[in-house]
């Protein structure tokens, strides 16, 4: 079982975890930061891994509009056909 602890006060930390790891069976426990998010609710480590990503990318792993387009009209004549 895996349970969520949200503490607004983060003072309160050492007592709460001391009190954990007194329970029988508790494997770990541990901090996660709360995360930051844009305004659409998109978490902001997932668009800087995605920089990342776009930066590592070059032009031969890339397709032009035109292929994409083509592509997806493609798979589209496909599922539609398949009824």
């Amino acid at each position: 079982m895996t349970v969520n602890i949200e503490l607004e006060n983060a003072e309160d930390f050492p007592f709460i975890k001391e009190l954990l790891e007194k329970l029988k069976g508790v494997k770990s426990v541990s901090v996660q930061e709360d995360e930051e998010f844009y305004e659409d609710g998109t978490p902001k480590w997932f668009i800087e891994r995605l920089a990342d990503y776009a930066d590592r990318m070059e032009e031969k792993d890339m397709i032009s509009e035109e292929e994409f387009f083509s592509n997806a009209r493609k798979k589209a004549c496909e599922l539609y056909s398949r009824k």
